[in-house]
C-alpha cells in the first residue's frame, strides 16, 4: 500500500513533467541565470549513511545570482524521524548554497554547489526532555536547472551533508563523530524575478 508521502512525490514529479512539456520552447530569449533573484518550493530526500530507509520533507529556497555563472542559495526545510519507543527527531535545516553553473545562459544548465548549514534539531520521547539543539554541518554535490519559461524553473540536485552526530553534538571538536551525514536530493520549482 502506498503512504501519503509516497503520493505526494509521485504527484510532484508528474507535475514537474507535465509542466516542463507544456512550457518547454517558450523560454527562448533568456537563459539559466539571466534572471537576478528566485523563489520557491522544494521536495526533499534525506538518508543518513548508515539508514536503510530515508525521509521526506518540504521547504522553500530562494537563489540570488550574482553574475550568470555564480549564485547564492539559501534554503530552509522540516524533516521528522520516527524511531523506535516512540522516539522522534525534527529537524530544521537552513542551508547556504555558493552555486557555480557549467552551462550558463541556456535553457539547460547543471551546476555544482558547495556550502554549509545549522541544523535545529529537537529530540523528543516518552523517557525523555524534549531537547533543542543547533548542529553544524557541510554540504557539497551537483544538480541541473531547467528553465520552462521567463517565469520558471525547475532544478534537481544531490548534495552529500557531513552532520555532527546529536550524541557527539557537545564534544570537543577532535571528539565529533559525523555519523548523521548521508545524502539529500531536491526537486525544486523557482519562481524567477
Amino acid at each position: 500500500m502506498k503512504t501519503a508521502s509516497h503520493w505526494i512525490k509521485e504527484g510532484m514529479v508528474a507535475s514537474m513533467a507535465l509542466l516542463t512539456l507544456a512550457t518547454i520552447g517558450t523560454a527562448e530569449e533568456m537563459g539559466v541565470g539571466d534572471q537576478s533573484f528566485s523563489i520557491g518550493p522544494r521536495a526533499s530526500y534525506f538518508k543518513p549513511k548508515d539508514a536503510e530507509n530515508g525521509s521526506y520533507s518540504g521547504g522553500v529556497q530562494a537563489r540570488v545570482h550574482f553574475t550568470p555563472v555564480l549564485g547564492l542559495e539559501g534554503s530552509v526545510d522540516y524533516r521528522k524521524d520516527d524511531y523506535a519507543d516512540g522516539v522522534s527527531i525534527k529537524t530544521y535545516p537552513i542551508q547556504a548554497s555558493l552555486m557555480a553553473y557549467l552551462v550558463p545562459q541556456s535553457h539547460v544548465s547543471p551546476y555544482v554547489l558547495g556550502g554549509t548549514g545549522w541544523y535545529i534539531t529537537q529530540l523528543k520521547g516518552p523517557a525523555l526532555e524534549t531537547e533543542t539543539d543547533n548542529r553544524f554541518g557541510l554540504h557539497a554535490g551537483a544538480g541541473l536547472e531547467l528553465l520552462l519559461n521567463e517565469s520558471i524553473s525547475v532544478d534537481g540536485s544531490y548534495r552529500y551533508i557531513w552532520l555532527e552526530d546529536v550524541a557527539t553534538h557537545q564534544s570537543q571538536p577532535l571528539d565529533k563523530t559525523y555519523s548523521d551525514s548521508g545524502s539529500m536530493i531536491t526537486l525544486a520549482m523557482n519562481i524567477l524575478f
